[in-house]
C-alpha cells in the first residue's frame, strides 16, 4: 500500500512544526490544537467461540509479558494480576493499584513490570507477591517503559504532557522533558525514545541524555495504540482511519501505511514468528501480518473474546493472549 500524499504533507507540516517551535517559544500546552482521540469499536457477542483457551477474569484492556519469569500480567478494575502461563494461565498474584491502573509493561530483560497508575509508578519485582517498590510522581501517568540508555531507569509519561526520567535506586529529582500535549505511550529501543500523542495525533522522538523532544510525524487521524519490535520498527494503530502506519525509530521516518479494516485497536510483535499482531473490535478478531517484504500480509486471523482490546505474546512459545474488555476473560491462543 502506497504512503499518501495528504500523509507525506501533514508529516512535513508537523515536523516543522515542532522545529519552529524549537527555535522560539513552545506554545502553551492549552493553546495547541488538539483531536479527541478515537475509541475502539463496541463489540458485538461473538458469532464463533474464541480460538484457544479461554480464563475467566476481570474486564480490563491492559496486557504485557515477562518473558524473564515466563508471567502474564493484565490490568483490572482496581489491580493487575499476574498469571503464571506454563501449563495454562493461573493467578499467582494480585497487586492492589489503589485506583485504576493506565498501562503495565514489562521491566526489561531484568523481569517484572513496570504499572502506570495516578500520581505513581509501581515497580513490581521477581516475587510479585511481595509489596511493589512506589515511585511517587506528581501528577496521573498514562505509560511507562524500561530505559536502558543512561541516567533513568524507567521512563513515565503524564497526562499533562511530560515525561518523566525516574530512578528506582535512592532517586534524585526525576529528570523531566516537555513536549507533548498527551505523553499517551512511550517506545523505548536500545536508548532510542518515542513518544505517542494521542491528543495530537502523533510521534515524536525524545532525546533524553538532552532533555527535550525532537521531530515529530502525524500518525493519520488518530493513533491509538502502538509497540516497538527488537528492530526498532514502530507499529502504530490509526483506529480512526483503519490503518497501521510502520517507522523506524533509527532513523525517525516512515516506512508503510497499510489497511486494516474492522476498527484496529491493540498491537504486539512476535518476535520469534515474525509476526505483528493486531485486533480488530468491530469483528472480535485478531490477526497475524508478515513483515517480510517491508509491507504487511496477512498470515493468520482466529476468532477472540468480545471486545478485544488488549494483545500481548510469548514469543518462546508463540501463544497470543487476548484481553476482554467487557469481561470475557484471557484467551490464550497457541501457536499453530
Amino acid at each position: 500500500m502506497t504512503r499518501t500524499f495528504t500523509s507525506r504533507i501533514a508529516a512535513v507540516a508537523l515536523a516543522a512544526t515542532l522545529a519552529l517551535a524549537g527555535c522560539s517559544s513552545t506554545p502553551a500546552r492549552e493553546d495547541r490544537p488538539t483531536i479527541t482521540p478515537a475509541q475502539p469499536a463496541v463489540a458485538p457477542e461473538p458469532a464463533v467461540p474464541p480460538a484457544g483457551q479461554v480464563t475467566p477474569a476481570g474486564a480490563g484492556q491492559g496486557l504485557a509479558f515477562d518473558a524473564k519469569n515466563r508471567r502474564l500480567a493484565a490490568v483490572t478494575d482496581g489491580a493487575v494480576v499476574v498469571f503464571s502461563v506454563d501449563g495454562g494461565l493461573k493467578e499467582i498474584a494480585r497487586v492492589r493499584t489503589e485506583g485504576h491502573a493506565n498501562q503495565v509493561a514489562a521491566y526489561g530483560a531484568g523481569g517484572g513490570f513496570l504499572v502506570a497508575t495516578n500520581n505513581a509508578v509501581l515497580v513490581v519485582g521477581d516475587d510479585p507477591a511481595a509489596e511493589p517498590r512506589r515511585i511517587e510522581v506528581d501528577g496521573d501517568v498514562l505509560s511507562v517503559a524500561a530505559y536502558t540508555g543512561s541516567g533513568p531507569d524507567v521512563l513515565a509519561g503524564l497526562a499533562d504532557g511530560r515525561i518523566l526520567g525516574l530512578h528506582t535506586s535512592p532517586p534524585p529529582n526525576p529528570d523531566t522533558i516537555t513536549g507533548p500535549v498527551e505523553a499517551s505511550t512511550l517506545l523505548v529501543h536500545d536508548g532510542a525514545v518515542a513518544v505517542v500523542d494521542r491528543l495530537q495525533a502523533s510521534i515524536t522522538e525524545v532525546d533524553v541524555a538532552g532533555g527535550k523532544a525532537g521531530k515529530g510525524l502525524r500518525v493519520g487521524r488518530g493513533v491509538t495504540n502502538a509497540t516497538i519490535d527488537p528492530y526498532g520498527r514502530i507499529f502504530a494503530v490509526d483506529t480512526g482511519r483503519n490503518q497501521v502506519i510502520g517507522y523506524t525509530i533509527t532513523p525517525f521516518m516512515e516506512r508503510f501505511l497499510y489497511p486494516v479494516p474492522d476498527s484496529p485497536w491493540a498491537v504486539t510483535y512476535d518476535e520469534t514468528a515474525k509476526l505483528m499482531w493486531v485486533t480488530k473490535t468491530a469483528t472480535n478478531q485478531v490477526v497475524g501480518y508478515a513483515l517480510g517484504s517491508g509491507m504487511p500480509e496477512q498470515r493468520k486471523q482466529f476468532p477472540t473474546v468480545r471486545q478485544p482490546n488488549a494483545v500481548a505474546v510469548d514469543a518462546q512459545t508463540g501463544t497470543v493472549y487476548v484481553q476482554s474488555a467487557t469481561g470475557g476473560g484471557i484467551q490464550a491462543i497457541p501457536a499453530t
